[in-house]
């Protein structure tokens, strides 16, 4: 049996990191630590206040493209220096971040809890979704198989889950082994990749007439054309699947392409699973009925980003498992140092709003 977990920052948020857009933007619009005399910059930092905070990295990635109809983003060669700087003061903040976690102090427990929750995450979920999956595997024999493999796609740019894969110790797990672990766009010292996930999200498409602009902000094209073929290996652990699990992700527009290759391998073949743990803000435990319909919130949310026709999506719905506020991936670090970087405050933004469309 094969599963694929993808892998975004709420990952790291659980841990106690702070890598959330909000705590580094007000750092790399006031800290001393990335301030520049670069009028262009200081334009790009003033541009991005205007709207106010984004409360997601998808938001963000969103808002560049809708930027670059304003200056300095309207230039390529503008809006290449502030885009790299942004990235490389970003890439620098989040080497700190990843410090502070003393991993000779509890990074080999904090590995073996880390495998239990990959090849266990089944026992992280409320009975009717896990119910419902393990008879879909028992009906492809696949809870009796002795070689289970899960590949990591992880969307982070910290290396956390690496230095994690590399302590653990797998004879407490027979038959499971983790695969491939692939950082869809990079890390913190190599490869990073931020941007749109395609022109449609562009305001602006004059500037990327051809690919060496285009590779400025499309993500997928920097994927499909650099070195390490990604995404080529990424896509491969998916389409060998039998679920898909995703994790710390808000299923922004920003990463389409990946929702549309998952919705193109759930529709492929009837045996074939979905899990999404997502996070359900104010939700009353006295009343389920508010719980079923953030979970078809966040189904609908994801098909609506897949190129699955709406009149088929009742057909895939039990097929797409939401698990709402988990305890999965609670890794309990313990930390030798205070964040790097202290953020000011910026109030308190509102969480996203799931909604169909």
């Amino acid at each position: 049996m094969q599963v694929t977990f993808l892998i975004g920052n709420g990952f790291d948020l659980n841990l106690g990191l702070n890598t959330k857009y909000e705590h580094f933007y007000p750092l790399y619009q006031h800290a001393p630590e990335f301030s520049t005399s670069d009028p262009d910059i200081l334009k790009f930092k003033e541009l991005l206040g205007s709207d106010g905070n984004y409360s997601r990295w998808a938001d963000f990635e969103a808002a560049l493209g809708a930027h670059t109809e304003d200056p300095p983003l309207d230039r390529e060669d503008t809006l290449r220096k502030c885009f790299q700087d942004f990235k490389r003061q970003f890439a620098r903040y989040l080497k700190a971040e990843e410090q502070r976690i003393d991993f000779d102090r509890c990074g080999d427990e904090m590995a073996q809890e880390f495998a239990s929750c990959i090849f266990s995450h089944l026992k992280y979920l409320q009975p009717h979704p896990r119910n419902a999956m393990q008879e879909a595997f028992a009906s492809q024999n696949l809870l009796s198989a002795r070689n289970n493999t899960y590949h990591i796609l992880t969307f982070n740019y910290t290396t956390v889950i690496d230095r994690l894969a590399e302590r653990v110790d797998l004879s407490g797990f027979l038959g499971s082994s983790l695969g491939q672990i692939i950082h869809v766009h990079g890390t913190h010292t190599d490869g990073m990749i931020m941007g749109v996930d395609n022109l449609e999200q562009v305001a602006n498409p004059r500037i990327f007439t051809n690919p060496r602009q285009q590779r400025l902000l499309l993500k997928p094209l920097v994927n499909q054309q650099s070195g390490p073929d990604t995404d080529r290996s990424a896509w491969a652990c998916i389409q060998n699947s039998h679920e898909v699990c995703i994790f710390g992700m808000s299923l922004g527009a920003t990463d389409a392409t990946w929702w549309k290759r998952i919705g193109q391998w759930l529709a492929a073949r009837p045996v074939r699973q979905l899990l999404i743990f997502s996070r359900g803000h104010n939700l009353d435990p006295l009343f389920p009925e508010d719980a079923l319909d953030y979970q078809n919130s966040v189904q609908d949310r994801f098909f609506s980003q897949t190129e699955i026709p709406p009149d088929t999506w009742e057909d895939l719905r039990d097929r797409v498992h939401v698990e709402l506020n988990s305890d999965i991936f609670h890794l309990d670090p313990s930390f030798t140092i205070p964040p790097a970087f202290i953020s000011p405050p910026i109030g308190n933004p509102s969480p996203p709003v799931l909604a169909a469309k």
